[in-house]
């Protein structure tokens, strides 16, 4: 038998000279890193290799006199030196990007938010620094496949379900997503757990192959096709053109057909030379890897091609292979530039494979993926099984995967007049009988728990073993829901008791209210505290805390930052509806995020911004807003870095 070390260099690119395939994962010492091979220090990625002159303009008017006074010198506010930044423009791209940012948000100047008029004018300026423009795609990233998509695409390519998560780590998350391509790593360690992996799907198609019998459908080559060439080579073609997610070339083709001719002469089974087969198509990185064409001399940005659009619409919207109509369209050159892009999202968001939106996408961005990692404590808790985590789930997922298959608005995130409950979640929430033990859409006249906020799977991950976290859930709503963070807390900050029951009879608010008392704390608790005490009448389950067990009364009563009073999540909600467009904007800020590898930068903006005005004409249906990530040059263009 071929053996594995040798089909793997073969994979890797050492199979012989001027061979196609790229050499990424074998070079010595060296891990991929978004679109770099680490072998030591690097420049920041982001970086032109030019450094800009000291710029001018109205931007520079602007950030001297609104913030050098803080950020310049030995010592700047927060470690952020402007000056420095408006000496060489081009190696501070993250630091300029992150304050244009921060002015956005209302977070910066402290003396109160700039007008739209200066915004538009600080950004222009700073995308001239950066030699950015609208309609650049910006800087790519080499992805890979995550380890749920892996199981996706084994799954639609070879018939077979394996648990990836046996084998492969959670991967890194960066703003939020584990498809961001700078957090992408893989080493050495990576590569041995990834072999396994391989091990495994193999044998996995080994037995269904065995179970089938000779009408096998699972085996990849066809079984019989392995006696006479010219099947042999189609059969290989078709598994790699699949496999790699684009057309693939006769090399490639032919140095596997070699390698089973000789296999087979040397009186290797037909099973086990299919499996060589196998392994060396998913140790290629064209298999692990999300590879596009380079134009190394190109001097602007190109459309990428049917098969890269194809590949990047079915991985965003299905974590999958393109299907055969997507391949067809490719094929045919009808899949290139905006409109072809937006026609197929409209179809594939119709196609029940879009279900992938909601466990993957939402499960991140929403953060009820954490929900296998949390545990309350039993005691306190006794409601929590391993049933009810399960409905928490399967709520939470339904709720978003309804929202994309009716393509209803995603104003509805924040409140809706329904829920997807069944029997044992309704009893749970307090609500009446549904009478069926399945999660299914419910109309509702309680306002307390339509949308995400009165969700069992989000209250239960923002709060600890023992209790409720007003800190950790007004976080949730500051990062998740309004796109915005706050910084760390001061290494002297203290912290609440783990259990919210102690002996001096005071209610979180109040010990809340106390450790807020300290300077060096109430600046950031003044950002994110009201939301999470508005939502503290539900319990660390997600049930309502209607004052009958005999705690002492909860005061959900607060002043948002905005100045706004509220009372309760209804009023957080309403408060949410009245002014929803910083929701909206990070709501799609999400989605480009997910679906490109990396947050938009300010060459996005002017896009972004165009189609979510768009989407407001069609009452922001979630079709609405998907076309707006498809349709940007960004999803359909590709440039150098």
């Amino acid at each position: 038998m071929v053996s594995l070390a040798l089909l793997s260099l073969a994979a890797l690119g050492f199979a012989s000279p001027g061979d196609p395939d790229p050499l990424l994962l074998a070079w010595p010492g060296a891990t991929v890193r978004g679109a770099w091979l680490d072998t030591g220090p690097r420049a920041d990625a982001g970086a032109s290799a030019t450094s800009s002159a000291a710029p001018d303009g109205e931007g520079r008017e602007l950030i001297t006199l609104t913030c050098l006074e803080c950020h310049e010198g030995d010592r700047p506010e927060g470690g952020l030196d402007l000056a420095a930044a408006l000496a060489d423009p081009a190696a501070h791209v993250a630091v300029l990007t992150r304050s244009v940012r921060r002015v956005e948000a209302g977070e910066m100047p402290p003396t109160g938010p700039l007008a739209e008029e200066e915004q538009r004018s600080l950004r222009a300026d700073v995308m001239g620094w950066l030699g950015t423009t609208p309609g650049d795609p910006g800087r790519p990233t080499l992805r890979r496949l995550t380890r749920a998509q892996l199981r996706q695409v084994v799954q639609d390519l070879l018939g077979v379900d394996v648990e990836v998560s046996t084998y492969l780590p959670r991967g890194a998350s960066a703003y939020g997503f584990d498809t961001t391509g700078d957090v992408q790593f893989l080493g050495p360690l990576d590569l041995e757990r990834w072999i396994e992996l391989v091990e495994a799907v193999v044998g996995e198609v080994a037995e269904a192959v065995a179970r089938e019998g000779a009408a096998i459908t699972t085996d990849p080559l066809g079984g019989p096709a392995l006696t006479a060439n010219p099947e042999r080579s189609a059969a290989i073609r078709s598994l790699l053109s699949r496999a790699f997610r684009r057309p693939a070339t006769d090399a490639e083709v032919q140095r596997r057909v070699t390698l089973v001719d000789r296999a087979l002469a040397s009186g290797c089974a037909p099973q086990a030379v299919t499996a060589e087969v196998l392994r060396s198509t998913l140790l290629s990185p064209s298999f692990i890897f999300r590879l596009e064409e380079e134009r190394p001399l190109a001097p602007a940005p190109w459309l990428v091609d049917g098969y890269e659009l194809a590949a990047r619409l079915s991985l965003f919207l299905w974590g999958t292979l393109p299907d055969t109509q997507l391949v067809a369209d490719a094929e045919a050159g009808r899949l290139v530039g905006e409109g072809p892009a937006r026609a197929a999202a409209d179809r594939m968001l119709r196609d029940p494979r879009a279900r992938w939106l909601a466990e993957d996408f939402a499960a991140q961005w929403l953060g009820f993926r954490e929900l296998e990692d949390v545990t309350p404590d039993v005691r306190r808790f006794r409601a929590f099984t391993p049933a009810l985590r399960r409905d928490f789930q399967l709520e939470a997922e339904a709720f978003f995967a309804d929202l994309v298959a009716e393509d209803r608005s995603v104003l509805e995130i924040l409140d809706s007049n329904h829920a997807f409950l069944n029997d044992r979640l309704a009893a749970h929430y307090g609500l009446a009988g549904v009478g069926h033990r399945d999660i299914r859409r419910t109309p509702i006249a309680d306002r307390r728990r339509g949308g995400v906020l009165g969700m069992g799977a989000i209250l239960t991950v923002t709060s600890t073993p023992l209790r409720t976290s007003p800190v950790q859930r007004g976080q949730w709503v500051l990062e998740r829901l309004l796109g915005r963070s706050a910084p760390p807390p001061p290494p002297d900050a203290g912290s609440l008791p783990e259990d919210d029951r102690q002996k001096d009879g005071l209610s979180l608010r109040e010990r809340l209210e106390a450790h807020r008392a300290q300077p060096a704390c109430a600046g950031c608790h003044a950002l994110f505290d009201p939301y999470g005490l508005a939502l503290e009448s539900f319990d660390g389950l997600g049930r309502w805390r209607d004052g009958r067990t005999g705690e002492p009364p909860i005061s959900t009563r607060v002043t948002l930052p905005s100045g706004s009073e509220v009372d309760g999540p209804v009023g957080l909600k309403i408060a949410l509806r009245r002014d929803p467009q910083r929701f909206l904007t990070t709501l799609q800020r999400a989605l480009f995020t997910y679906a490109i590898g990396r947050p938009p930068g300010l060459g996005d903006d002017k896009h972004l911004r165009g189609a979510l005005e768009d989407a407001a004409r069609e009452d922001y249906r979630f079709s609405a807003l998907v076309d707006g990530i498809v349709s940007s040059p960004a999803f359909t263009s590709r440039r150098n870095p």
